[in-house]
């Protein structure tokens, strides 16, 4: 315990070497195969949104549940995204070096981060701030009071502090230039544009659908799903 005490203050106070574990977190790992594109294409609200700001195709980089205890209590006004490197692997993809250096800023719980506009499932726009905590392992979402407490209040399903609770989350990220400020170059000049983000909730009950869903099985093989999904391995010979 001491050493992984140890280990976690080192890289605390090392940028580089926090963005380069979060970097090497997908190198061993399957591509989420998210049947998620009908999500976005399907909300006529979302569609025009997109559309207006000339937006690339949105990519999902989170689908599961919504991580709950501290990193979701909305009463303190954050939202976490995904807890572990491994969990959160398609969310740093979606960042260039530039903005991931202002996500995680000096690796501490210091509330650092990068301005992200931030869109729910009716196309409202919150301006939010996305960091990264190395002590909880996870991406949050954060933002002033006022700002994440109408996040809060527009959002009925994470209300209330026990969020994730038999909630899903999938978060989509996607670039437009209309969404990139005229004095910040921290995209490192991505041809799309800066950075914006989708957020929704909904209920996901049956373990018949989370094996049909939440993942594309068929472009896994076998030894890939009980290496790195072994509960739905097991849902799936139940």
């Amino acid at each position: 315990m001491g050493q992984a005490n140890s280990a976690l203050q080192v890289i605390s106070g090392n940028p580089g070497a926090l963005r380069d574990k979060l970097r090497a977190a997908s190198g061993s790992c399957p591509p989420a195969n998210y049947r998620d594109g009908a999500v976005v294409l399907e909300n006529a609200v979302l569609l025009s949104l997109l559309a207006e700001l000339g937006a690339s195709t949105p990519t999902c980089v989170y689908f599961g549940q919504a991580p709950r205890g501290q990193q979701t209590n909305l009463l303190l006004g954050r939202l976490g995204l995904a807890r572990g490197s491994v969990a959160a692997r398609h969310i740093t993809e979606a960042f260039t070096d530039g903005e991931l250096n202002l996500v995680i800023g000096d690796g501490g719980d210091g509330r650092h981060g990068m301005e992200v506009p931030v869109f729910d499932a009716e196309g409202r726009r919150y301006g939010l701030t996305c960091g990264y905590s190395d002590y909880a392992m996870c991406y949050r979402l954060f933002g002033g009071a006022v700002e994440f407490r109408r996040f809060r209040a527009n959002n009925s399903e994470v209300r209330d502090v026990a969020v994730g609770k038999g909630k899903l989350m999938k978060v989509f990220t996607f670039r437009s230039p209309a969404l990139r400020p005229v004095e910040v170059d921290h995209d490192d000049g991505h041809p799309d544009g800066a950075l914006g983000m989708i957020v929704l909730f909904y209920d996901l009950d049956a373990k018949e659908a989370v094996k049909n869903e939440l993942l594309d099985t068929d472009t896994l093989t076998v030894n890939q799903i009980m290496k790195h999904y072994p509960k739905l391995a097991q849902m799936m010979l139940n």
